[in-house]
């Protein structure tokens, strides 16, 4: 009677059937294990040193980006807050390039200014804003193209020229006429303000704040009368003055 074959003995025979590789082939030598100790070593040696060079550098670049953005000259400007306006929503006007923002009411709009043409050789850039419609601005204009129209709202950007915010103000309408003067402050700035007569029914306000080498000038004209087209009164464009963020 033949023995019984389980799958275990076949396989087992099988295995034991395969010619084997001489001793030095697949029994290490003290050399050997030496060798490969010492090669295993090395790899973790060099995994460590990448892995830390990579965590240095990292720091390295997260500093050097920090420090770029403290050297930036002219830093970003804060979200301006969405008060609310007299007329419900607004809007902000961003210039980054000279740093400000202002929020106006929804209702109001940029409108070109381009009319009073670069006579001043110290004028950097000016934005009007205002309450009219285009339709209502073409009448007005027609009237007097260099006009500076009541009841809008000027920012210009002027080169300081080294002169002091009260120094602008004298210049530029107390010297000529009997004016108020007076100090305010204006997005936690020192601002000089000063107002005066342009007409027997037109009054000059004006907001004065240095900033660095330029000076941020916000001006305004009342009358005649308390209230200007839509609405508008003294009260809106001192509301609107005082929105300004000084970057």
């Amino acid at each position: 009677m033949l023995p019984e074959l389980s799958i275990e003995r076949i396989f087992r025979r099988e295995i034991d059937s395969l010619p084997l590789p001489p001793e030095k082939w697949w029994i290490p030598d003290r050399q050997t294990a030496r060798r490969s100790a010492l090669l295993t070593a090395l790899v973790i040696s060099a995994t460590v040193v990448l892995v830390l060079g990579a965590v240095v550098t990292a720091r390295e670049v997260g500093e050097a980006a920090a420090t770029g953005r403290r050297g930036v000259t002219t830093a970003p400007l804060q979200n301006l807050p969405r008060p609310t306006c007299l007329r419900g929503g607004c809007n902000v006007y961003r210039s980054d390039a000279f740093g400000y923002g202002i929020v106006i009411p929804r209702d109001w709009r940029v409108q070109d200014s381009s009319r009073f043409g670069l006579s001043d050789p110290s004028l950097l850039d000016r934005v009007e804003f205002t309450a009219r419609t285009p339709e209502e601005w073409q009448l007005l204009a027609a009237v007097r193209v260099d006009l500076i129209a009541p009841w809008d709202l000027f920012v210009e950007v002027h080169d300081r020229n080294g002169f002091a915010a009260s120094d602008w103000a004298r210049s530029d309408g107390c010297g000529r006429n009997p004016c108020m003067v007076g100090e305010t402050t204006l997005s936690q700035s020192p601002a000089y303000v000063a107002s005066w007569a342009v007409t027997p029914s037109l009054e000059m306000h004006a907001y004065y704040v240095e900033r660095g080498e330029r000076m941020l000038i916000l001006r305004y004209v009342t009358g005649p009368g308390s209230e200007g087209p839509h609405g508008v009164t003294e009260r809106t464009l001192e509301q609107i003055v005082g929105s300004i963020v000084l970057g």
